[in-house]
């Protein structure tokens, strides 16, 4: 199992949420709102100087599942123009 956490503009919610249902990905954790800075997305912090909001979803993932989420992130990074999207993986130790 992989655990990722996907950082990503949040006008991506839709085509993420897309990906989840059409690959049969239905747990998840959604966190609305994160703040942050990134080279690909720029800086989000929800204010007049720096505008936008980012999001964040943090799944556990089986190899193949995790195979696909990592291929749509990769692809959708070679787009240009793009929305900024980080995908970071850690290995699952332990779920209870």
């Amino acid at each position: 199992m992989e655990f990722v956490m996907l950082v990503c503009s949040n006008t991506l919610k839709e085509d993420l949420e897309q990906l989840f249902r059409r690959n049969q990905i239905s747990a998840f954790t959604q966190m609305p709102t994160v703040y942050g800075s990134g080279v690909g997305g720029g800086t989000r912090l929800d204010t007049e100087v720096w505008p936008g909001l980012n999001m964040m979803y943090i799944l556990a993932l089986p190899p193949e599942k995790y195979a696909i989420v990592k291929d749509w992130v990769v692809a959708y990074r070679d787009r240009k123009p793009r929305e900024g999207v980080k995908l970071f993986s850690l290995a699952l130790k332990e779920m209870l």
